[in-house]
């Protein structure tokens, strides 16, 4: 039995897990409102400081900005099994604990698997959120921007949604599922295939129909579909999709 999807469930929260890291930042799209939980992820702290926010939680290895008494580099390490915790992912229940400007703040070794944002994602998760909303996740590394999208993905696969903005449209994953858009969305709409194949996908009330076919994640036929001031939505029966839309409003 996965343990995150366990935990999720048996103590689930109706809030939003706000999670603001050091990519590129245009303010905040999302409004921490009460029953929110924002943590920073990394350099993120700094970006929230911008917008005069104090977060919940401070999470990082600390490569991306200073604090006092953390090295934030992994030193002369080589031929390490990163993989070794990939799973369980144990480390999050051992992680240093401190206060920087007195928020609170944990220190994940920089020798590891997870990057600060998945670690930010479990521990959500552990908490009982089932909303995620990431900020400041793309920018300059593509590698990062990348590993993001993979993260909205794991939050599909177990049962979540995860939301990733920046500064014009937001991306989100979705498993086996049907979304429903207003006639108010204006713009395009995007959707590609996450997993290998997606089965039974269609879009309804857009300009361009799809009816029930399989995409694949290396055939980019999804992009550049666009809504037409109807009601819309895109269903797939087997598989996990990546949606692209303009932010219209916050969702």
């Amino acid at each position: 039995m996965d343990t995150h999807k366990m935990n999720t469930n048996e103590k689930k929260r109706t809030g939003r897990c706000i999670i603001t890291g050091a990519g590129d930042f245009f303010g905040m799209p999302v409004k921490p409102q009460e029953g929110d939980y924002v943590i920073a992820a990394d350099g993120g702290y700094e970006n929230l400081k911008q917008c005069g926010i104090v977060p919940d939680l401070l999470v990082g290895d600390f490569d991306s900005m200073h604090i006092d008494g953390v090295k934030g580099t992994t030193g002369p390490v080589k031929d390490l099994d990163i993989y070794a915790d990939a799973e369980k992912a144990e480390y999050i229940h051992h992680l240093t604990k401190m206060k920087h400007e007195g928020v609170e703040t944990r220190v994940i070794d920089p020798v590891k698997n997870d990057p600060d944002m998945m670690a930010c994602v479990r521990i959500g998760l552990e908490m009982g959120y089932s909303d995620f909303r990431i900020i400041g996740g793309t920018g300059k590394r593509m590698d990062h921007s990348i590993a993001n999208l993979q993260i909205l993905g794991f939050l599909a696969e177990h049962g979540c949604q995860g939301y990733m903005y920046n500064e014009k449209q937001v991306v989100t994953a979705i498993k086996n599922r049907t979304v429903r858009f207003s006639s108010s969305m204006k713009g395009y709409f995007s959707a590609m295939s996450l997993t290998d194949y997606s089965y039974g996908v269609t879009e309804k009330g857009f300009k361009y129909i799809v009816n029930d076919v399989t995409m694949n994640n290396h055939t980019p036929t999804g992009l550049s579909n666009e809504f037409v001031g109807t009601e819309a939505e895109i269903s797939v029966k087997d598989g996990i999709l990546l949606l692209i839309y303009d932010i219209v409003a916050e969702l």
